[in-house]
């Protein structure tokens, strides 16, 4: 499969997972559910939720979300770990706005070097899809 397919594939899956969370219908979902659930009537916790592996995959190191307007103002927001960043996007007509932010006191974060690589993926993601357009339905 070429790049260009894998890339399709990729954001057709993303869109179906965020379809999921709208709908309530992702996994995290439930488990912060079941969760709550056992907290709020006295039950111990089930032991998934000791699991080293569950605490890390809490961690999130990019918390995004998008913030729409037809406005050149954004709203941003920090990181949600120390380690992490926070990027707010507000997507336009003809580009996508950025905020990206992290703590300067946490030596390997670095919201400069973030756009960057960024804004690198998105013009090879553009350029990849220019030159291999989707194959028509017809």
């Amino acid at each position: 499969m070429d790049k260009a397919a894998l890339l399709r594939n990729a954001v057709m899956a993303h869109s179906e997972y965020s379809q999921w969370a709208i709908r309530g219908q992702a996994f995290d979902r439930h488990l912060l559910g079941l969760k709550l659930i056992a907290k709020e009537n006295g039950i111990p916790v089930p032991e998934l939720f000791n699991d080293p592996n569950y605490a890390e995959s809490l961690h999130y190191r990019v918390s995004t979300s998008q913030v729409p307007s037809a406005h050149d103002s954004f709203l941003s927001f920090g990181p949600v770990v120390e380690d992490g960043y926070g990027v707010c996007y507000n997507p336009r007509k003809n580009g996508i706005l950025f905020n990206i932010s992290s703590f300067r006191s946490c030596p390997t974060t670095d919201s400069q070097r973030f756009a960057e690589s960024l804004e690198q993926s998105l013009n090879c993601m553009h350029d990849l899809l220019q030159v291999m357009p989707q194959p028509s339905k017809l």
